[in-house]
C-alpha cells in the first residue's frame, strides 16, 4: 500500500525579545532558535523590543528583524501614574505590530513580552507562547507586574519550559507547560590534557561569582600548576580583580572579555568545566563544555544543572553554594584523570540528545 506523505506547513514564526547584542546564554539560544527555524523554510520574524537591533551572535539572512523600543512602563524614569500610561501606549503600539504581522505564532521569551502580547489581543489572530529562560523564583515582580503576570499567563496558549522543574512551577498559573530544552552542535573533543579550569558567565551575583572565588582560591593553593579562567563582564568585575590581586593568583586566575561569538576554542583548551551559579534553567554553556567532552562541575542547584549533568555520570554535582564541597569536587579530577576523561567521554554521548533535530521536533509538536 502506497504510503502518503503530508508536507509541514511552514509557519510564520515571531519571537519577541529584548536586546541581543550581549554575550549571554539566553541571547545565544534566542537567535540559534531563530536560525534553525529559517533554515527549516519557515518565516521568521525576530521583533527586539529594546534601543539596538544590533546582534552579538550572528543571524542568518532569512532572518527579518524589526526593532521598536517598547519598555512597558518598566523603567525608573517618571513615576507609578506615568508607567501605568507608558504600559498603554506601549502595549497598543504591539498591538499594531502583531496585527501587521499576523503571524501564526508569537514567542515572547520573557514575561513582559509575554503578558504585553495578551494584553495587546495578540490571541485573536496568533497562537502565544512565552519561552521561558529564567528559573521561575529568579526574577522578583511587584505587586501590580505580579497581578498582570497571574491575569495574562493562564490565557497563553503554552508555556515553554527548559526543564521538568519549570514545568511543574509553571503548570500551576498555565494548562499547557511543554518541556523543549535548548540545543547544541557537538564539536571536536578537548584533549583533556591541558592544567586549565574553564568557566564562561556574567560576573554577577546571581552567577555565584563570590562562590567562584573561594572555590577558586582552594583550588589553586592545593594545585598550584593549574589554572582557572574566566570568561566575562559584569558588576562584579572590580571585585574579582581585587580579589585575585589580595590572594596573589594574577596569571593563574585569568578574566577574559567575551570578544567573539564563537569560543568553542576556550572549552577545547580546558580540561574541567565549572559552574556556580545560584540558580539556572537550561544554561548553554553546561552545553557548549559538554559539546567538546568537558567533564561539568556545578552546584547542584534547585532547576538546571541536573537536568545536563548525571552526577558521577558525565560530571559531577555538590550541595548547592558549598564552596568547599565544590572545591573538593574539582580537586578530585584534578587527582584523577583516568576518571576526568571516562566523564568527558559519557559527557560528549549525553549531548546527543540535545541536537537541534532532536529539539526542532519538540518545537514542530508545539506549532
Amino acid at each position: 500500500m502506497e504510503t502518503l506523505k503530508v508536507n509541514e506547513v511552514k509557519k510564520h514564526i515571531a519571537i519577541l525579545c529584548s536586546r541581543l547584542d550581549l554575550p549571554g546564554g539566553i541571547e545565544r539560544a534566542i537567535v540559534n532558535t531563530a536560525n534553525l527555524f529559517a533554515q527549516k523554510e519557515h518565516s521568521v520574524t525576530l521583533v527586539i523590543l529594546d534601543e539596538t537591533k544590533n546582534s552579538f551572535y550572528p543571524l542568518i539572512p532569512a532572518v527579518r528583524v524589526i526593532q521598536q523600543a517598547l519598555s512597558f512602563g518598566i523603567t525608573p524614569e517618571g513615576n507609578v501614574i506615568s508607567r501605568k500610561i507608558k504600559l498603554l501606549t506601549d502595549v497598543l503600539k504591539l498591538r499594531k505590530l502583531l496585527k501587521d504581522l499576523k503571524a501564526d505564532l508569537v514567542i515572547a521569551s520573557e514575561y513582559p513580552l509575554a503578558a504585553a502580547a495578551i494584553l495587546a489581543g495578540a490571541r485573536k489572530i496568533s497562537k502565544v507562547v512565552s519561552w521561558e529562560h529564567h528559573h521561575y523564583y529568579e526574577l522578583k515582580r511587584n505587586v501590580f507586574w505580579n497581578k498582570v503576570f497571574r491575569l495574562t499567563y493562564p490565557r497563553l496558549n503554552a508555556v515553554v519550559c527548559l526543564n521538568d522543574d519549570e514545568k511543574k512551577l509553571f503548570g500551576s498559573i498555565n494548562h499547557q507547560p511543554v518541556v523543549i530544552p535548548n540545543f547544541i552542535e557537538p564539536s571536536p573533543p578537548s584533549l583533556l590534557t591541558n592544567k586549565l579550569i574553564l568557566t564562561v558567565g556574567r560576573l554577577a551575583a546571581v552567577k555565584g561569582t563570590d562562590f567562584l572565588l573561594q572555590t577558586a582560591k582552594l583550588v589553586l593553593q592545593e594545585h598550584p600548576t593549574w589554572q582557572w579562567k574566566l570568561i566575562g563582564d559584569g558588576d562584579m568585575k572590580e571585585e574579582v580583580i581585587r580579589f585575585i590581586e589580595k590572594e596573589n593568583l594574577q596569571n593563574r586566575l585569568i578574566i577574559q572579555l567575551p570578544v567573539s561569538h564563537s569560543i568553542i576554542s576556550e572549552y577545547q583548551q580546558a580540561s574541567l568545566y565549572v559552574m556556580t551559579s545560584r540558580n539556572e534553567c537550561f544554561p548553554m554553556t553546561l552545553l557548549e563544555a559538554q559539546s567538546v567532552g568537558l567533564p561539568c562541575i556545578s552546584f547542584d542547584c534547585d532547576s538546571g544543572p541536573r537536568h545536563i549533568i548525571k552526577n558521577e555520570k558525565n560530571g559531577l554535582l555538590v550541595e548547592k553554594e558549598n564552596s568547599s564541597q565544590l572545591a573538593a569536587a574539582v580537586s578530585s579530577l584534578i587527582i584523577n584523570g583516568d576518571k576526568r576523561n571516562l566523564l568527558g567521554e559519557h559527557a560528549t554521548k549525553n549531548i546527543r540528545q540535545f541536537s537541534p533535530e532532536n529539539i526542532y521536533q519538540l518545537w514542530k509538536q508545539l506549532f
